[in-house]
């Protein structure tokens, strides 16, 4: 499922949990009847379950048909719904006048859908459709002869912003602590994937990838050249140098490397001073001449501490195989390319050799 179907199906899901509430309201209200504390016809009530249905249909269908990627004001798609819901209730209210405080005290409720979502502005525009609906409620029930306290009115709609206000400020902070809960999960997502010392991806990312790529090549034809690349004589460097030093050479060299690369070559940390190189849509001749070039930069490189190695230089191994002409699966690719590379250390390293 991509991110987008995620976000349909998470707004779809939305909208019926939100029609569920809805429906309960009117339960309640139908509840109020049948024990005489509410007085309406069940034609309005029945009619305030049409329209119920009609509009949450509606909501439903738009992220349904796509429609709400033209909503460019509402990209999260929280207005149009919120503020249908505001226009619900404060019809319910409308129905069933004596219990219209239920119907304010509702509102938090029906807010709780956007923990998360919303912070304090979009909180604060949503109630105040909310007021809006709930203040013509009781002004044209007050016109219509109603007997109403204007003074008991006022506070209860004053009480109600106060609490909207502190409501936003919760949700605010809500809405940051779930930004920032979602940033550290994709660092922890990179870093379960990154080699830490060079931020090449790690031995673990770079054989996802190889799978996923000889999948395709088997799937749909193609082809694919692995790399398997080793740093010559690190252990003596490291031993003459010590480790701090090592690891800064290992930086250096993945840096290099990188620059010499396509952005469509993944170069990852096999492990210890071992690299892999995947070239997608490379053919065996292509990927030698791109390696060998590669060996050369390294060669020529003024690593510091070098004069502790053969040849005062550090340099590098590699071997190259090819997919399918060498293998077809993740084992077979590697072990082909390790061979070349452990011909090309035999022959006297500084070498690239192909299977």
């Amino acid at each position: 499922m991509t991110g987008s179907e995620y976000k349909t199906r998470q707004k779809k899901r939305g909208i019926l949990l939100a029609s569920c509430g809805l429906l309960l309201a009117l339960g309640i209200a139908l509840g109020l009847k049948v024990v005489g504390v509410a007085d309406f016809t069940y034609g309005e009530w029945a009619v305030a379950a049409t329209i119920t249905l009609v509009v949450q249909a509606v909501l439903w269908l738009i992220p349904h048909l796509g429609l709400d990627r033209y909503l460019t004001l509402d990209q999260r798609y929280l207005y149009l719904p919120m503020g249908a819901a505001a226009a619900l209730l404060s019809l319910y209210a409308h129905i069933i006048f004596e219990g219209r405080v239920l119907i304010l005290i509702a509102w938090p409720v029906a807010l709780l859908f956007l923990a998360g979502l919303a912070g304090f502005r979009e909180v604060l525009v949503l109630s105040s459709m909310m007021t809006v609906g709930y203040s013509t409620v009781v002004i044209w029930n007050d016109r219509a002869g109603a007997e109403l306290s204007a003074g008991l009115e006022i506070t209860i709609v004053a009480a109600f912003l106060v609490i909207s206000v502190f409501a936003g400020i919760v949700f605010e902070r809500l809405r940051r602590e779930r930004i920032e809960m979602r940033a550290l999960q994709r660092r922890f997502a990179e870093l379960a994937l990154t080699d830490p010392l060079t931020e090449l991806p790690n031995r673990r990312r770079f054989e996802e990838i190889l799978r996923v790529e000889l999948e395709r090549v088997v799937r749909y034809g193609g082809k694919c050249s692995l790399a398997m690349i080793d740093v010559d004589y690190f252990k003596r460097y490291n031993d003459s140098l010590g480790h701090l030093a090592g690891d800064i050479a290992l930086k250096e060299l993945a840096a290099i490397m990188r620059r010499q690369l396509r952005s469509s070559d993944v170069l990852a940390r096999y492990g210890g001073e071992e690299f892999g190189l995947i070239m997608v849509n490379t053919s065996k001749d292509v990927a030698y001449q791109t390696i060998e070039r590669l060996r050369q930069a390294v060669e020529m490189y003024p690593f510091r501490g070098a004069h502790v190695l053969p040849g005062r230089r550090l340099t590098i191994s590699a071997g190259v195989a090819s997919a399918p002409a060498d293998g077809s699966s993740y084992e077979e690719l590697v072990q082909m390319a390790d061979g070349a590379l452990y011909a090309a250390k035999q022959y006297g390293r500084n070498l690239v050799r192909t299977v």
